[in-house]
């Protein structure tokens, strides 16, 4: 996978980073988890702190546009995030009983 930034933002109200991100690939659409790894590594961050908000494919096409966070503390991810962003990053396995 080809990986590039084309936005990066800081903001320090949210203690966070927010990154535009273009990503080519060949073959199947990677799954989520895929793309989380590949984001990982390449911008060189904790796993934990890397939240991927939405991502964009058109029809036919081998490219995606995923909008991504990275936060500077885990507290205010989980604080500021909804329950269903976390489960779907693999952040929160199961709803408290």
């Amino acid at each position: 996978m080809k990986t590039k930034i084309i936005a990066k933002k800081m903001n320090t109200i949210l203690s966070r980073i927010e990154y535009v991100i273009n990503m080519s690939f060949d073959g199947a659409t990677p799954s989520i988890k895929d793309i989380r790894q590949n984001l990982v590594s390449y911008l060189g961050v904790e796993p934990d702190r890397l939240v991927i908000k939405n991502i964009e494919q058109r029809y036919g096409s081998r490219e995606l546009k995923i909008n991504c966070y990275v936060y500077e503390k885990i507290e205010v991810l989980k604080q500021l995030e909804p329950v269903y962003v976390l489960k779907r990053n693999g952040l929160l396995n199961s709803e408290p009983a």
